[in-house]
C-alpha cells in the first residue's frame, strides 16, 4: 500500500513538474497568433529557460567544434573551437504554422531577432575578399536585425503516459541579415593586420556575409534543433495546448 502510494506520489509529482508555468497562456491548436505570441513570450521572459519543460538558457548557448566555411565549397576555411550564441531571448515569432491537433510533418517559423552575438575560439585559414589570411584566438561576429524562416521535421511519439511527444529529425532554418559586423583577434599573429583585416572586412561585410552565409546557417539550424529537441523529448504537444 505505502508502495503504491509513493509510486502514484511521483508520477503526479512527475506530471505536475511537466505543466507550463501558470503565467503562460494556452492556446487552442491551430490559433497561429495566440502561438507566435505565447513563444514568444516564453522567449523573452524566461530568457534562462525552464528546466521543467526542458527549456534551457536562451540567452546563451555554447557549442564546441563548429564548422562555418570549408575550403572545398569556398576558399576559406573557418572553424570554433568553441561558440556561444547570445540573443536568442529577444526574439520575436512572426507566425507559426502547422500547430494544429493533428501533428503535421512540418511546422513552419518565422521570427526577428534584433542582434545575435556569435563569439568564441576561432581557427581560419584561406582566401578572403582576393587576399589570404589565416589566425587563430577570439571571434566576435554580430548579426544586425535578422529575420529567420524555419521548418522543422517532426514525428510523432506516443508514449505510456497516453500523451503525444514530438520527434524532431531535422531543422532547416534560413536567415538574412541587414549588417554584420566581425571582430577577430590575432590574425597574422599581429593587431595591426588585424584591425586592417577586420576593417576590410566590415567595410563589404555582405561580401563576407555571402561567404559564411551557410555555414552560419548551419550553425544556428544545431542551435534552434537543440532547444526543440530538448522540449520535445519532455514536454507533450498535447500539454502545449488548451485542452
Amino acid at each position: 500500500m505505502k508502495l503504491s502510494l509513493f509510486i502514484g506520489c511521483l508520477t503526479i509529482a512527475f506530471v505536475w513538474g511537466q505543466q507550463l508555468p501558470p503565467d503562460i497562456d494556452k492556446c487552442q491548436a491551430g490559433d497561429a497568433i495566440c502561438i507566435a505570441k505565447t513563444i514568444t513570450y516564453i522567449l523573452q521572459s524566461y530568457p534562462k529557460g525552464i528546466p521543467s519543460i526542458g527549456l534551457d538558457a536562451v540567452d546563451a548557448i555554447s557549442f564546441q567544434n563548429v564548422i562555418v566555411s570549408r575550403m572545398e565549397s569556398s576558399k576559406l576555411d573557418l572553424k570554433f573551437h568553441t561558440l556561444t550564441v547570445r540573443g536568442f531571448e529577444n526574439t520575436t515569432v512572426l507566425d507559426a504554422k502547422g500547430f494544429d491537433a493533428d501533428i503535421p510533418r512540418v511546422f513552419e517559423l518565422s521570427a526577428f531577432t534584433p542582434l545575435l552575438r556569435l563569439e568564441g575560439e576561432y581557427e581560419t585559414q584561406g582566401i578572403l575578399l582576393t587576399m589570404p589570411i589565416q589566425g587563430r584566438g577570439q571571434a566576435l561576429v554580430e548579426l544586425k536585425d535578422c529575420q529567420f524562416r524555419c521548418k522543422v521535421r517532426a514525428v510523432e511519439d506516443q508514449r505510456l503516459d497516453g500523451k503525444r511527444y514530438l520527434e524532431i529529425p531535422k531543422v532547416k532554418c534560413l536567415v538574412d541579415v541587414q549588417s554584420m559586423h566581425i571582430n577577430f583577434d590575432n590574425l597574422f599573429n599581429n593587431k595591426d593586420l588585424s584591425d586592417t583585416m577586420n576593417d576590410l572586412a566590415n567595410n563589404n561585410w555582405f561580401e563576407i556575409w555571402k561567404t559564411l552565409r551557410k555555414g552560419i546557417n548551419s550553425a544556428l539550424d544545431q542551435v534552434s534543433g537543440t532547444i526543440l529537441r530538448r522540449v520535445a523529448k519532455k514536454f507533450s504537444y498535447d500539454d502545449f495546448f488548451q485542452e
